[in-house]
């Protein structure tokens, strides 16, 4: 055992060395100031020194190589520039009195920013993000191919996917995890993030199935709506709901509906009629090039006149998909299919406020806790591994944070929930063989193994647990192989326990 720690400590100092050694190629390759150079490497530093603990506690994160590679791609490739400013001076006016940290230029690679690692480290997290197409690939049900959606959705994985990468530096410093939530950019948006990744995420792609999708999605909406920088969604996102209650009312009465679907189609028709008419006239063509560029703001304007053809078609091809709905929509069983779509899209939409309530909050752990019992439940003896990272996950999700000063295990609605599934884990993991049986007593053993999952010690596995019984007392402390970390007394009539465990055998 000690020669494996020894080893894995050898192979710590060979990482360091080599990505420091690839770092410093960036960077000679880069007309940073010296500071700048010196702030990415203890960035690196800091980030190589926590990493272990980091991916101990997290469990589902990528492995330290990818983290690296992906910070040196964004130094290499991404930032051009980066210019550090000192607090109170006349470079940094700027930031102060926009209170924030740090500012980027996207299209051209530019990072201004105060020298702190953590805010570097969010500043070129930032920067990819804002510079790359999204690299998520979102999963929708039928009903959430829906415009209104991708826009919330993708702000909140931007956001989300900045703040998970920074818990390396963030929370852990190479010998703790305290939890620093007043650094966290935005908590409801991590909250959300958090939920998705840990039940969600299978190879990058985010499932917005069932009932954690309509309520994943509606937070995101709630909260891009109260956004004071997105009004122009706000009003939009009100003028579709208010057109989905519209035809929703229009299908109730069908001859109304009829008249309308038939009304479309002629407008369809006329539209595909008009497009015909200007492909096969080039002067037509060249009009409706003027035309559409003179609406147009300079970076959308269309480059010429053949873009335009392509444009053209592809209205053409959409104006036919609708006419080929309109005739659908028609026949009883897609009529019947389309109105329950939409009456259920309604209702989610009615649903959404301005704001993200606690009962959103809770019902988001409701249904994660649910899932994860049930993947719990599943797990055997050939993949008992499961149940030992299911044990990190359950602790880790407690400690994810709902506002600045409550995590999910603070909410006292949810103890009931928490109850069951720490149950459930502690009985499956004493059956596996992966915890110590030191009670014929359940309802004692739930009460001393409950609080692994508040410890805050890194790795689980070290954990000692010693008992002393004096006079109706059961004194029980949790120590990190020889260090009490915390303690826990229970009054109790009558005690047969050992005065020792390795929790972990």
């Amino acid at each position: 055992m000690e020669k494996n720690k020894i080893l894995s400590k050898l192979n710590l100092k060979i990482d360091i060395k080599d990505y420091n050694n690839e770092l410093e190629k960036i960077l000679d390759t880069k007309l940073f100031s010296y500071d700048v150079k010196n702030l990415l490497l203890s960035m690196l530093y800091k980030i190589e020194n926590a990493y272990k603990d980091y991916e101990d506690v997290k469990v589902d994160v990528p492995t330290k190589k990818e983290y690296i590679e992906n910070i040196l791609r964004i130094v290499k490739e991404k930032a051009l520039k980066i210019f550090l400013v000192k607090m109170g001076t006349q470079e940094a006016k700027k930031l102060e009195d926009s209170s924030i940290l740090f500012e980027i230029d996207a299209p051209n690679g530019e990072i201004v920013c105060f020298p702190n690692e953590m805010i570097m480290l969010r500043a070129l997290l930032t920067l990819d993000e804002s510079s790359t197409e999204s690299k998520n690939s979102l999963y929708f049900e039928e009903n959430k191919k829906q415009d209104y959606i991708e826009n919330p959705l993708n702000e909140m994985i931007r956001q989300g996917n900045v703040d998970s990468k920074l818990e390396v530096v963030r929370d852990f410093n190479g010998w703790s995890w305290d939890i620093v939530t007043k650094e966290i950019g935005d908590i409801e948006y991590n909250f959300i993030y958090q939920n998705l990744i840990l039940l969600h995420e299978v190879n990058n792609v985010y499932s917005l199935k069932g009932k954690m999708g309509n309520l994943i999605t509606k937070i995101a909406i709630e909260k891009y709506i109260s956004s004071t920088s997105n009004k122009d969604y706000k009003k939009k996102f009100e003028n579709i709901r208010k057109s989905k209650v519209e035809r929703l009312e229009l299908f109730e009465n069908k001859k109304e509906f009829l008249d309308k679907i038939t009304e479309e189609k002629k407008k369809y028709t006329k539209g595909i009629e008009r497009i015909d008419k200007i492909l096969n006239d080039n002067d037509l063509l060249k009009k409706e090039y003027y035309d559409r560029n003179k609406k147009l703001p300079n970076k959308e304007k269309i480059f010429s006149v053949s873009y335009l053809v392509g444009i053209l078609e592809k209205e053409r091809i959409s104006l036919l998909e609708s006419i080929d709905e309109c005739n659908k929509i028609i026949l009883p069983k897609e009529f019947i299919e389309e109105k329950q779509k939409l009456s259920k899209e309604v209702e989610f939409l009615n649903s959404i406020t301005d704001a993200v309530k606690r009962e959103d909050i809770i019902n988001v752990c409701e249904v994660f806790l649910e899932n994860a019992k049930s993947k719990i439940n599943k797990i055997s003896e050939e993949n008992k591994e499961e149940l030992i990272k299911w044990i990190y996950r359950i602790r880790c999700y407690r400690y994810v944070p709902v506002n600045e000063k409550e995590y999910i295990k603070d909410m006292e609605e949810l103890n009931e929930s928490f109850e069951k599934i720490i149950k459930r884990i502690i009985k499956k993991a004493q059956n596996l063989k992966i915890w110590d049986s030191f009670s014929d007593n359940f309802d004692l053993t739930y009460k001393i193994l409950k609080e692994i999952f508040n410890t805050k010690i890194i790795n689980l596995e070290s954990i000692n647990i010693q008992f002393r019984y004096v006079n109706k007392e059961l004194y029980v402390e949790y120590l990190d192989d020889t260090i009490i970390e915390s303690s826990l007394k229970i009054h109790i009539d009558d005690v047969r326990i050992k005065k020792k465990v390795k929790l972990f055998i």
